[in-house]
């Protein structure tokens, strides 16, 4: 494909090495948001990426789109051809039930095609290093996919803490981290400031950074050691868990491979304790003494 076929997004990927800094906030700005860039003004991008409305448009002309306004409409155009594959589909009335799940069927088959086995058991083997904690962190949208991580991972491995975002709690949480705690946090669009702050902090630390997230280009990935990517193309305005939870998931079935005796100890004692404080009730089909109590 000529790089005049390309669409903007994979154009900007291929280009993001060699960018001027100044290029390079833009381009950043532009793969975080680009539904938002795509209906935004130039000024609006410029404050976004923290440059000027000259460096905006020279920046759409360096890519060959002639401006900021060219760039606009090819964004725009991506975002038709989104909707219009989603309004094409094959679904019995236009039912929204199968046109979600076709945006979402693609956007796990693009996880599961860009993530390399190789990617996943990096990801793992710096979970599993160091003596210190497991900080596991997501705000605002990513942070559903954070506790779901924290409830999976917890009975795997040891050390591992769910880190609340609370002013003073996040700063007292944070006292001590060294090169032996390592951070798995997670950020989705609109990627909140907060966990790019708490991922630098980490990497200034010298502990180990992974990060997972719907673009390589969010803002914390710069300081991120390991990134594991979650497609996210649906056309709604809001991100999607499902690619997050799926990524998530994959993690832990990796952590389980590499280690299925220690773990699986682990997930014993787990059940154990569980058991003792009665944190789960009968199994479906299982007796259920409630039951008694009605027929009395």
């Amino acid at each position: 494909m000529s790089e005049q076929d390309q669409p903007p997004l994979d154009r900007i990927r291929d280009r993001l090495e060699d960018l001027s800094p100044n290029d390079r906030l833009v381009a950043e700005a532009v793969l975080r948001d680009p539904t938002g860039v795509a209906f935004h003004s130039a000024d609006q991008l410029a404050g976004q990426a923290g440059v000027s409305k000259a460096a905006v448009v020279r920046f759409g002309a360096r890519l060959g789109y002639g401006g900021f306004a060219g760039l606009q409409e090819a964004l725009q155009g991506g975002v038709r051809e989104r909707l219009e594959a989603v309004d094409d589909a094959p679904a019995p009335h236009g039912s929204l039930v199968d046109r979600w799940l076709t945006a979402v069927e693609a956007d796990l088959r693009a996880v599961a095609g860009t993530t390399t086995p190789a990617t996943l058991e990096q990801a793992a083997a710096l979970l599993e290093t160091g003596e210190g904690w497991i900080h596991v962190f997501g705000q605002r949208a990513s942070a559903a996919v954070a506790e779901y991580a924290y409830f999976l991972l917890n009975p795997m491995l040891p050390n591992v803490v769910r880190v609340e975002a609370g002013e003073s709690a996040l700063a007292d949480r944070l006292i001590g981290i060294g090169p032996e705690d390592r951070l798995l946090a997670f950020t989705f669009r609109r990627y909140a400031k907060v966990t790019t702050e708490v991922a630098a902090f980490f990497q200034e630390a010298g502990a180990p950074v992974v990060l997972v997230t719907d673009s390589p280009a969010a803002p914390a990935a710069r300081h991120a050691t390991e990134v594991l990517v979650c497609a996210d193309d649906s056309p709604a305005p809001f991100p999607t868990a499902v690619t997050g939870i799926f990524l998530v998931e994959l993690l832990a079935a990796t952590l389980l491979e590499r280690n299925p005796s220690s773990i699986g100890r682990r997930l014993d004692d787990a059940e154990r304790i569980w058991g003792r404080f009665g944190t789960y009730g009968a199994e479906a089909g299982d007796p259920d003494d409630s039951a008694d109590v009605r027929q009395d």
